[in-house]
């Protein structure tokens, strides 16, 4: 591995067919998670743009949610210290609840994200790096904006390779909370149904997702973090 990422958040988006939200039936998926409290929910709140199951922030910024929408399921887990493997864990049994109580047979295609954080090896500051290696109009170019730059970063669309179906959405940026670091994000778009029989294949994807981030998108990095 080119790096030692630190995770910071996962997302997991469901796509199911439209039905509409009985908060009775989500409210008996929140029961069934309460006996499992590794992956359990603490609140429950119906709100206009769906139904919320949510675990109370230990510190600020922390985020562990399940929203129910009329047409998706949306997983998020940011900044609790969750490795790919809690993730998908939780996933699994939110995912496996949600298709038995709400009727659901199969998803229509589903969406990950994973974020992390790096440290370039010969840059102290990530914006240093990227403006340098990563964008590199020349030293000239960057005073046409006559002031400093707080961020930057790119955006790489990468379509499935020969024989695949996912697509990856790939950003490097730097992070105004620290400038030594580096942020990543990968976003990977599987089209694939996937049935309730065949859950395990979610996490396949997100794992895939959190590889390629960690991967090739590393060893991309790496490849320019030169002295």
């Amino acid at each position: 591995m080119a790096y030692d990422p630190r995770t910071i958040a996962f997302t997991a988006e469901i796509l199911h067919p439209p039905q509409q939200l009985r908060a009775e039936l989500v409210q008996s998926v929140h029961n069934a998670l309460w006996r499992l409290p590794a992956v359990g929910y603490q609140n429950f709140q119906i709100a206009p743009d769906g139904i919320h199951l949510s675990n109370l922030p230990q510190t600020p910024g922390q985020v562990s949610s399940a929203t129910f929408a009329w047409d998706r399921l949306v997983l998020r887990e940011e900044l609790r210290g969750t490795t790919p493997e809690d993730f998908i864990a939780r996933m699994t049994h939110v995912v496996t609840a949600t298709y038995g109580a709400l009727g659901i047979a199969t998803s229509l295609a589903q969406q990950f994200t994973v974020r992390s954080l790096v440290a370039p090896r010969h840059y102290r500051d990530g914006r240093e790096f990227l403006s340098r290696r990563l964008i590199a109009p020349g030293a000239d170019a960057w005073q046409s904006f006559d002031r400093p730059l707080h961020s930057l970063g790119v955006r790489f669309v990468l379509p499935p390779p020969p024989g695949g179906t996912e697509t990856y959405h790939v950003r490097i940026e730097s992070w105004p909370q620290d400038q030594r670091s580096i942020w990543l994000e990968n976003t990977g778009s599987f089209p694939t149904p996937t049935t309730v029989s065949d859950v395990a294949r979610l996490g396949q994807q997100l794992d895939a997702t959190y590889r390629y981030l960690c991967g090739p998108v590393c060893a991309f990095l790496s490849t320019l973090d030169t002295p």
